[in-house]
């Protein structure tokens, strides 16, 4: 995944994002008049460690104060959203509460819906913002905003780490230490590629990891099996990584658990699930097996049936 050389402010997404929710009981807070501007007050909030911070606005300390007071992270705590114009009778701080409020509840909605689909998985820091479908976070060497793109999954990236895949409740599908990530078109397998070793390897979109990365390349073939192939030797997998047979001949799906083959010059055979060769490579092209049959030539043009189990009859 490639970042973008600017990134989308939080602020008005954050804003977006809060829920409708009744105001909170304003707290205290600390007033005390700008030395900058004899006009602004400045608002100190009080920190758990007993320091206080300093807010260039009442509705921001408001935000912070709620957020932190309902159950909000405070690690994680968003920047400050864009104070909302009505209502006009209501304060700024008492607007800031409110807003707090409604972060501090989507953060721990977030994180029951965590908790209640927990995966043996570790979890990435920060949130997930269903209004930009982007996952928001503050911590050091990761870009604070990623997109899903209308997918289930996003690739997220760690300065001086790599590229992982996350899913939208934060689980780490895969390990961010990767140099390239790619998804399989029916969204089955994930591949990833070792920058160091330039190898690549397979998971599975539930975040197993099915073949280690070592291979010169590796796929999915006929929605069944994985493909790879090292040092010019091609070997087929099932979906859990057991390898079922190696070859160095080229391979390719003929379906229905069956293989094609081909040795020079372009003649193809077929393989069954074992790696036994069932069909001879006499054949000039491939197809594949639809309820058991399916119709090649060889080199005269004549066309054949071959079946399933290895039966090979000449058409008429």
């Amino acid at each position: 995944m490639t970042a973008t050389a600017s990134l989308p402010s939080i602020r008005p997404t954050l804003l977006r994002w809060m829920l409708g929710v009744a105001i909170a009981t304003m707290g205290a807070a600390a007033f005390a008049q700008s030395a900058e501007d004899g006009l602004q007050d400045a608002v100190g909030v009080v920190e758990e460690d007993g320091s206080v911070t300093a807010y260039s606005d009442p509705f921001c300390a408001g935000f912070a104060e709620s957020f932190k007071k309902n159950g909000g992270d405070t690690s994680l705590m968003p920047e400050c959203p864009e104070e909302p114009v009505a209502p006009m009778s209501m304060s700024p701080h008492a607007k800031g509460e409110r807003a707090g409020l409604a972060s501090a509840m989507a953060y721990v909605d977030l994180r029951k819906h965590q908790k209640a689909n927990r995966k043996d998985l570790p979890l990435l820091p920060g949130f997930y913002d269903k209004s930009q479908d982007a996952w928001i976070m503050r911590e050091d060497g990761y870009y604070p905003f990623t997109s899903f793109d209308g997918d289930s999954y996003a690739v997220i990236s760690k300065e001086d780490a790599g590229m992982g895949v996350i899913d939208r409740l934060g689980h780490i599908l895969v390990p961010l230490e990767y140099s390239q990530i790619g998804f399989e078109s029916t969204r089955q397998v994930i591949s990833v590629r070792d920058g160091e070793r330039d190898k690549v390897g397979l998971y599975s979109i539930q975040g197993e990891q099915l073949v280690k990365p070592r291979y010169d390349a590796a796929e999915l073939i006929d929605g069944k099996h994985l493909l790879t192939l090292r040092d010019g030797v091609y070997e087929v997998l099932d979906l859990k990584g057991k390898a079922l047979f190696s070859t160095r001949k080229p391979i390719s799906p003929a379906g229905e658990d069956r293989f094609w083959f081909m040795e020079a010059p372009q003649r193809h055979g077929i393989m069954d699930a074992q790696g036994k060769v069932i069909v001879k490579p006499e054949f000039t092209y491939t197809s594949g097996f639809q309820d058991g049959k399916l119709v090649s030539q060889k080199e005269g043009g004549e066309n054949y049936v071959i079946y399933r189990d290895g039966k090979v009859v000449r058409q008429p």
